[in-house]
């Protein structure tokens, strides 16, 4: 798992590239943790280069979701492959989650 970081004006953006598993999970954990103790307004995930992600992944996300709530940072998740979008979809996550196909409409979503 390869994580990059941008910060934005109007976000800051995790980049996510290979496999988030059990084993790679923590990274991207530690990664949001990171990224909630700087002053950021809008938090989006770049899953363009998401190729899979398992259970353990989605509970990184589903974790986070409250912190992200009561501190009113909205996540984004977007650009996902049809088979990692059809992961979020089979569990009801896009339910729970902002899901969009690509950057500018995250930028769309929160204005």
């Amino acid at each position: 798992m390869k994580i990059e970081i941008e910060q934005e004006q109007q976000a800051y953006i995790l980049r996510l590239e290979g496999e988030m598993d059990a084993s790679t999970c923590l990274e991207v954990d530690r990664a949001i943790e990171d990224a909630l103790i700087r002053p950021i307004s809008q938090l989006w995930i770049d899953c363009q280069k998401l190729q899979y992600i398992s259970s353990a992944g989605l509970g990184v996300f589903i974790s986070h979701l409250g912190t992200l709530d009561s501190l009113h940072i909205p996540m984004v998740l977007y650009g996902m492959s049809d088979q990692v979008r059809n992961v979020f979809e089979l569990l009801g996550l896009h339910m729970i989650m902002t899901i969009v196909p690509s950057k500018e409409e995250a930028a769309l979503q929160l204005k």
